[in-house]
This record gives C-alpha cells, sequence and structure tokens, in this order.
C-alpha cells in the first residue's frame, strides 16, 4: 500500500462508508455529509488563503496609487507591489491553495467513488440521478461552474472592478501591460477554474459533481467570512 492510499483512499473511503450507513444508505447524502466533514477538517489551511484576500481588498486604494505612480515602470511596479505585500503580509497566490486542495481530493474522491460506484453494493440512486452515471441533464456541472464561479470573484474581487474600467477604456491597452504577474494569473483565474470544472462535468460521474458543486457551495460562506470587512 503507497502513501497515496494510507494518507487519502484509505480514510477516504473509510468515512464515505461509515456515513452511507448512517445517513440511511443513500450515497448522495453520504456524499455531501464527507463533503462538510472535509470542509471542517480542512478550514484551518484555507484560513491564511482567506485572510490574504481580504488583505488584498483592505489595499486595494493603495495599489491603485502604485499604478499612477509607475504607470511607466513596469519593474517598478513590480517591485513596489511585491514590497507592500511583503509589509502587509499577504501572498498574492495563497487563494490558489484551496483550489489545490480541491483538486487533490478531486482526485482522489475520483478513485474511492469510482470504486464503490462499481462494486455493486450501494445505492446510488439519489434525486433524479444515477451518481455513478453523467448527469444526463447537466445540472451539476453548471451548478457547479456556476459555484465555482461566485468563489472564483469572491477571492479575486479586484479583478472583477478592474474588468469593467478596462471595458469602459479599451484605448487604454498600455496601462494593462503594467499589472504582475499575480494579478495576471487572478484575472486568468477567475474564468479559467469554472470553464474547467464546466468541461470536466461532462465526463465526471454525477456522484463526483456532487461532491464538487457542494464543496464549492461550502466554501462560499468560509471566504465571505474571512473577507467581509471588519
Amino acid at each position: 500500500m503507497n502513501i497515496w492510499d494510507v494518507l487519502l483512499i484509505t480514510p477516504l473511503t473509510t468515512a464515505l462508508l461509515t456515513l452511507y450507513q448512517v445517513v440511511g444508505n443513500n450515497l448522495g447524502w453520504a456524499i455531501i455529509a464527507l463533503t462538510a466533514l472535509l470542509k471542517i477538517v480542512l478550514f484551518p489551511l484555507s484560513l491564511p488563503a482567506i485572510r490574504s484576500a481580504k488583505i488584498q481588498q483592505e489595499i486595494r486604494p493603495q495599489m491603485e496609487k502604485l499604478k499612477k505612480k509607475y504607470k511607466n515602470d513596469r519593474q517598478g511596479l513590480a517591485r513596489a507591489q511585491m514590497e507592500l505585500f511583503r509589509q502587509k503580509g499577504v501572498n498574492p497566490l495563497a487563494a490558489l491553495l484551496p483550489t489545490i486542495l480541491q483538486i487533490v481530493l478531486l482526485i482522489a474522491l475520483y478513485q474511492v467513488l469510482i470504486t464503490n460506484l462499481t462494486n455493486g453494493g450501494l445505492n446510488v440512486r439519489f434525486l433524479f440521478w444515477d451518481l455513478s452515471q453523467r448527469d444526463p441533464y447537466f445540472i451539476l456541472p453548471f451548478a457547479a461552474a456556476a459555484a465555482q464561479f461566485a468563489l472564483s470573484k469572491m477571492m479575486f474581487p479586484q479583478v472583477s472592478a478592474e474588468h469593467a474600467v478596462t471595458h469602459r477604456a479599451m484605448k487604454a491597452k498600455a496601462e494593462a501591460k503594467t499589472e504582475d504577474f499575480a494579478a495576471a494569473f487572478q484575472k486568468q483565474s477567475l474564468y479559467f477554474f469554472p470553464i474547467l470544472t464546466f468541461i470536466f462535468g461532462f465526463q465526471f460521474p454525477a456522484g463526483l459533481m456532487l461532491y464538487w458543486f457542494t464543496t464549492t457551495i461550502l466554501q462560499i460562506p468560509q471566504q465571505w467570512l474571512g473577507t467581509r470587512p471588519s
């Protein structure tokens, strides 16, 4: 047995089957319960990313001043931004951590669910879905992608505002080039992860998309609590 199985596959399988029995042999509710449990356990790891996003909201006016000050000095802007981040204790890429955790758990749960969905011993019916098959109605892929987009907008709040300004001022292309790597990454992430979620939703069984939707929905109030004004 390798370390992947020891740390993830075996514990997740045990937890899923235990919850399956607790909720009355209903795999859908077992997946939802397992997702909520994982959110509680992993919340301390997500908290630094949430706090980092809150600080980025608070220092947004300072960031705008730096962009004006170093309008024609891209390297100077990058250095000034990094110094501001260092002073405030901000990691611009910290918001990536919850997404990485989701992907790791998604891979592990894919193995767990595929094994248990195909063994024929579990009730795979939940509402009008067969959790062992892809969602024929595309409800879960769309819902998961929409939830991921809402979460991304909360993680990268400055992206939406900057996008609106850029859209109204198409002539200011040169100014857009002053964005540092972190800002560019965040802008791409706002759309990349929801689109990726939607595409995967057409390939994965409904049981896995139920997990993805639930974990994203549960992340939204956590993100709001961490970034709301003091």
